[in-house]
C-alpha cells in the first residue's frame, strides 16, 4: 500500500471512494434517499474545487492511500469549523473501502493527515468500529453532539486529543 498526496487528477477515484464507503458504512444512520442521490461526478467535482483552491474546505493534508494501483481510501484535514475551535486542526474525511478494513489503510492515512497532532473530528455516535479506531489513536468524546440535517435524525458526537 502507497500513501501520498491527493491531487486533481484523484477527484474521480476520491469520489468513488467516498460515495462506496457511505453507502458501505452509513446505512443505518443516514436517510436512504440522501445516499440514494450521492453522486461521483458531482463529488469529484468537490474535490477537484478543494484542491484548486475555490471551495470553502482548504485543506492542511489531503492524501490517498493505493493499493495494487486502485484508491482504497482518502482523508482531509483542515482548520477547524467549530466556533469555538476546540482544536486548530479538524479531520474533516476519512474513508477507507470495506475491502480495505483491516489492511492498516485507515492508520497510515490517519497518520498522514494528522501526524501526531492534537486534532479534533466528528463521527457518527453509531459507529462503533470508528469509535474504537479513534479511540486507538487517543481521541475521546468531549461531550459535544448535534444531529445533521438532512442527512439523518443520528446525532454525531465530537472526539478530540
Amino acid at each position: 500500500m502507497v500513501v501520498r498526496p491527493m491531487t486533481v487528477d484523484d477527484a474521480t477515484g476520491v469520489a468513488r471512494v467516498n460515495v462506496a464507503s457511505w453507502h458501505e458504512s452509513y446505512s443505518h444512520v443516514v436517510r436512504p434517499e440522501v445516499l440514494a442521490a450521492m453522486d461521483v461526478e458531482r463529488a469529484a467535482a468537490g474535490f477537484v474545487a478543494m484542491l484548486g483552491g475555490t471551495s470553502a474546505i482548504t485543506p492542511t493534508a489531503a492524501v490517498v492511500a493505493e493499493s495494487a494501483g486502485e484508491l482504497v481510501g482518502f482523508a482531509v484535514a483542515r482548520p477547524s469549523q467549530d466556533q469555538p475551535p476546540v482544536r486548530e486542526v479538524e479531520l474533516w474525511a476519512i474513508y477507507v473501502l470495506a475491502a480495505a478494513h483491516g489492511t492498516g489503510a485507515g492508520q497510515a492515512l490517519l497518520d498522514a493527515a494528522l501526524h501526531d497532532a492534537p486534532a479534533s473530528l466528528w463521527v457518527w455516535q453509531d459507529n462503533p468500529r470508528a469509535h474504537a479506531f479513534y479511540a486507538r489513536n487517543g481521541f475521546a468524546p468531549d461531550g459535544a453532539r448535534r444531529v445533521h440535517q438532512p442527512w439523518g435524525p443520528a446525532p454525531i458526537v465530537r472526539l478530540v486529543r
